[in-house]
């Protein structure tokens, strides 16, 4: 490890065995930035971010060569009655009162995170903030702005036009965005000014040779499929990803199976041509992207998206929301997707990429060649110790 100061990263949850994309990336980068200097990681003791009920140990547990810091939640979540909460302030009037309970409610409710973070804070380089939605982001910027470099994974959705997020955004001393439409969404929502701010994006590894036919004898898979990695979930388009999905079975004879794979929070899906094959190993994971035609991404608000440039690392094209700015962006800039609105277009995709091997092969490519270029760890190491240095000054 390097002499450099230490650094600070803020995110609601942390593990392994913690799923989400800022998630992902705060451990991702954590780990990496640990070969180089200390990292400590503050967080909750959450596995899910539904309930953010305490299922890790609170106190101090070293992964990967990183300290991680978890603080007991002190308040369960009902996301049905927070959900019906936040109906009453999305786009209606409503008082300062009301969105400081709505963060509260939001959770993870961790004040004794803050307390730390704010007794420690002179210790760091820098202070990492992931995502801009939650109470450690909210108060821990109050608690350690000085040099606080906030990672927003930002995508147009209604918690973002409360007023709590106009402080969010202008408190840290800079920014880390994951795309070009993400920063373009912050510049015209939020007084960014000139304050340094870089597109980091984040790293994506790929394995040079997923056993593809192991995956398929495993998995019964005979025919060709098209893929749908990650949370299962009809707030992320699922719900309209299945119903289009119906509608081509019945136009496109022989059509190609769909495979799911990841964790269920709706009811499994029980149509025809539909499989859920339940939450897989990385490894198995990658072999069922490489065997795709396509990865379906069905999700309207994406900062990021690291399941399309996995599928991209892997010479897979993908079928995507055209409604998420970051996705249609990477299918265009990559040349290596097609993207739907309708569910006419979402048949027409599929079909093109399920039949036609030249093209599918072509966009494969075109991808590999994008997340090269673009996605690289040590280009987005380079761009974070950039800004590192900049705050810590």
């Amino acid at each position: 490890m390097s002499n450099s100061r230490p650094v600070a990263i803020v995110v609601q949850r942390y593990g392994e065995d913690v799923t989400g994309g800022s998630e992902s990336l705060a451990r991702a980068l954590a780990e990496r930035l640990a070969l180089r200097r200390a990292v400590t990681v503050f967080t909750s003791c959450a596995r899910d971010y539904v309930t953010w009920r305490n299922e890790h140990p609170e106190g101090s547990v070293r992964l990967e060569g990183v300290e991680v810091l978890r603080f007991a939640s002190e308040e369960e979540r009902d996301l049905e009655a927070f959900n019906a909460f936040s109906d009453r302030l999305y786009g209606k009037p409503h008082t300062a009162e009301d969105e400081h309970l709505w963060l509260r409610r939001q959770g993870p409710f961790v004040p004794r995170l803050v307390e730390r973070l704010r007794q420690r804070r002179d210790e760091f380089a820098a202070v990492l903030f992931f995502t801009y939605l939650y109470f450690p982001t909210y108060w821990g910027l109050r608690a350690a702005p000085e040099r606080a470099i906030l990672v927003p994974t930002t995508h147009d959705e209604p918690a973002l036009s409360l007023g709590i997020f106009e402080e969010v955004f202008a408190a840290p001393k800079a920014f880390a965005f994951l795309t070009r439409p993400e920063e373009a969404l912050v510049r015209s929502r939020f007084a960014v000014g000139d304050r340094p701010a870089v597109v980091a994006g984040m790293g994506i590894e790929a394995p040079a040779s997923p056993d593809v036919e192991a995956f398929r004898i495993r998995h019964d898979v005979r025919g060709p499929y098209v893929l749908y990695a990650g949370r299962i979930d009809a707030g992320k388009g699922c719900a309209e990803m299945l119903a289009f999905y119906e509608q081509h079975r019945c136009r496109c004879r022989g059509a190609a199976e769909l495979l799911l794979i990841g964790r269920l929070a709706m009811s499994e899906p029980r149509q025809p041509g539909v499989r859920y094959l339940g939450y897989l190993s990385e490894g198995e994971k990658h072999a069922a992207m490489a065997g795709a035609s396509a990865v379906v991404c069905a999700s309207p608000y994406e900062s990021l998206s690291i399941v399309l440039l996995e599928a991209f690392a892997l010479a897979t094209p993908g079928l995507v929301n055209g409604r998420s700015p970051v996705l249609r962006d990477h299918c265009v800039r990559a040349n290596a997707g097609l993207y739907y609105t309708t569910a006419a277009e979402f048949s027409e995709g599929l079909e093109l990429l399920a039949r036609e091997e030249g093209l599918r092969r072509a966009l494969g490519e075109n991808g590999r060649r994008y997340v090269d270029a673009e996605y690289r760890w040590d280009a987005v190491l380079a761009r974070y110790e950039k800004l590192i240095e900049t705050v810590s000054g």
